[in-house]
């Protein structure tokens, strides 16, 4: 009997993803929209390389990235189109969160902080794969890659608030198998993955 090679992604799990808490908020699955926001705000939580900041500063944008993960686009849009309600909303908000942090024993803001990176990190994973045929000997494209997610996104149906409000994780799935059924790309599957973290000495 052949071996059966399965696959290493499972789209369940970017239907029905972890809910993930922090410092007793409920964050809303991480989305392009929530990436987009926190970019416009020049938030460094999203940065990839990490950037000291002091205890004041780190806090700011830990309970601001917060607020924004706890919303969906249009109401993270709607604060930000209103400076009053925004400053309003985010004083109310950062009350309740310090109440949350007060009765949590050894809290740590260098802790949370990782656990926020790792919550990014869970819904960003995105699928391995390689480019199927000859690379390109065009110039790299100036084109942003989330114009590109959107122009693809487009095509397969979803209107601008349904793209910005996918959690990464299904966005990253949903694009692949597009890209995969296209031709363009090969997604790894759980034999190739195996076979990674065995050279790696992983497993």
């Amino acid at each position: 009997m052949p071996k059966v090679d399965y696959t290493a992604y499972h789209f369940d799990t970017a239907l029905l993803p972890v809910i993930w808490t922090i410092c007793g908020v409920q964050l809303k699955p991480f989305s392009l929209g929530h990436f987009v926001i926190l970019k416009q705000l020049k938030s460094p939580m999203i940065n990839e390389q990490e950037r000291d900041l002091g205890i004041q500063e780190g806090l700011y944008w830990f309970f601001n990235a917060l607020l924004v993960c706890a919303l969906s686009y249009e109401d993270n849009l709607e604060l930000m189109q209103n400076e009053a309600e925004f400053e309003k909303t985010y004083k109310q908000f950062t009350e309740n969160l310090l109440k949350n942090i007060g009765q949590e024993k050894d809290w740590n803001i260098f802790s949370k902080l990782h656990m926020f990176k790792q919550y990014m990190s869970y819904y960003m994973e995105m699928p391995i794969f390689d480019e199927e045929g000859k690379p390109s000997e065009k110039s790299p494209s100036g084109i942003d890659w989330i114009q590109n997610i959107f122009v693809t996104f487009k095509k397969l149906g979803y209107d601008d608030i349904e793209i910005l409000n996918m959690n990464f994780r299904k966005l990253f799935y949903e694009w692949t198998s597009y890209a995969e059924g296209e031709g363009a790309i090969r997604v790894w599957n759980k034999t190739n993955l195996d076979q990674l973290a065995l050279a790696r000495g992983l497993l």
